[in-house]
């Protein structure tokens, strides 16, 4: 048969219960236990779970608010790209006769990009210094709800720096290129 010999029952006032270690096909083992169960009590329904669908229920609200994370965080790196596409726009309108001057002077189109991306970098990093601890609080008293621990390590924080630092490069780069390889004399025309 499928069932191990194994098999605990505990009848107190109240309705049993049975705990059935098993192998082999679910169904089957399904329908033997729900045999043996009206063979004991014919007065108390059978209602079996399956262990993995005890625990699945158990981590519906985890996995509703993981998406529910998922999506915020999504929405809010989306306005975080326009902003900063926005500002690298306006400082790089700004800052037009400055970076004309810099061609003029020998600048090269690298050098120039290299500067704009610093200068938006710099507010990643530092964001991302100040956001550390308190994602590393409120990660541990996440993960201590948990039964097995899990050690918060600095890689995904290293990880989330890294992919912000990307994010925010990949926005800027390509205004930053546009702005670098335009010709210099028509920045400082009305000089």
């Amino acid at each position: 048969t499928p069932i191990e010999p194994m098999m605990f029952r505990k009848v107190t006032a109240g309705p049993g219960w049975m705990i059935v270690r098993y192998r082999g096909d679910p169904a089957t083992v399904r329908s033997a236990v729900e045999q043996q169960w009206k063979q004991i009590t014919s007065e108390v329904p059978f209602n079996a779970k399956f262990s993995e669908d005890v625990i699945g229920e158990m981590y519906k609200k985890e996995d509703a608010r993981a998406q529910i994370f998922a999506a915020f965080s999504l929405l809010a790196v989306i306005i975080g790209c326009l902003g900063l596409f926005g500002l690298a726009a306006f400082t790089a309108q700004r800052r037009t006769k400055e970076i004309g001057i810099r061609k003029v002077l020998g600048a090269r189109t690298r050098d120039i990009v290299r500067l704009l991306v610093w200068q938006f970098s710099r507010p990643v990093i530092i964001a991302n210094i100040i956001a550390w601890p308190i994602a590393w609080w409120m990660m541990r008293d996440w993960l201590n709800g948990f039964d097995q621990r899990i050690p918060l390590t600095p890689i995904p924080f290293l990880i989330a720096a890294a992919i912000a630092l990307g994010i925010a490069i990949a926005t800027v780069v390509g205004h930053a290129i546009k702005v670098a390889r335009a010709n210099p004399i028509h920045a400082l025309r009305y000089e």
